[in-house]
């Protein structure tokens, strides 16, 4: 059975980059990464650099990878800039690297198919995690929690879900296996999640929904009673 180590990007002390509204990079991060090992966990061998909210530096990350005689090795992260409309998914390789290069391309294929951000593409860069692994590693920036946006996205289980999804589909395309039913799924449309962030702006509901559920009449009731309250302004 192939070895895959997924690392979550910070943990701990270091909470990442904090969204607008407070959402933390380590905490999606770990979302993800669990997931991501539940749907591998029936044809691959996974292990997480870190299994809860802890401290861990930048090389004993790549040492897990090196101990284990990984396979592949994958960090997840989520980006941020200054400017709060950067936005969409890139991933990383070490420079140099075939493999890692060939991994990162079908992470950053199945995302950008998943997750219907902008195509930031393939990039190299000299991060700690890549240089010190010594099975083909990649470095996917899932989306900008700097973005209002993206970070919504971000903070929501049903997007870090197709997220983990698309990295699973990325890592088992790359070893050459299948995943189990159900594990490649693509994601809903743009302007359906647009369109539930604007109805929770309006106060028409008062959290996430799957996109692709059908709606109960109790819920489709609760939006008219909501959307009469909106219109008399209570």
């Amino acid at each position: 059975m192939f070895k895959v180590v997924i690392d979550l990007g910070h943990g701990g002390r270091d909470p990442g980059a904090i969204g607008q509204s407070g959402v933390q990079e380590k905490d999606v991060t770990l979302a993800v990464a669990l997931k991501v090992k539940s749907i591998l966990k029936p044809v691959a061998g996974v292990i997480l650099t870190r299994e809860g909210d802890d401290d861990i530096d930048l090389a004993p990350r790549a040492d897990v990878a090196n101990k284990a005689g990984a396979d592949c090795f994958v960090s997840i992260h989520c980006n941020s800039a200054a400017n709060p409309k950067a936005q969409g998914t890139e991933t990383y390789f070490y420079p140099g690297s075939e493999e890692g290069k060939k991994l990162a391309a079908l992470l950053q294929k199945n995302l950008v198919a998943a997750l219907r951000l902008a195509d930031r593409g393939v990039k190299q860069a000299n991060f700690a995690v890549l240089r010190l692994t010594e099975c083909p590693a990649a470095l996917a920036e899932i989306a900008f929690i700097s973005n209002m946006q993206e970070e919504s996205l971000l903070a929501s289980e049903d997007f870090q879900q197709h997220a983990a999804q698309a990295i699973a589909a990325g890592i088992a395309e790359y070893l050459g296996i299948a995943l189990p039913e159900g594990g490649n799924q693509t994601m809903p449309e743009q302007w359906k999640f647009d369109i539930i962030e604007k109805a929770k702006q309006a106060g028409l509901i008062t959290q996430d929904h799957d996109p692709d559920e059908t709606a109960p009449k109790w819920f489709v009731l609760a939006v008219a009673l909501n959307l009469l309250k909106v219109v008399k302004g209570q």
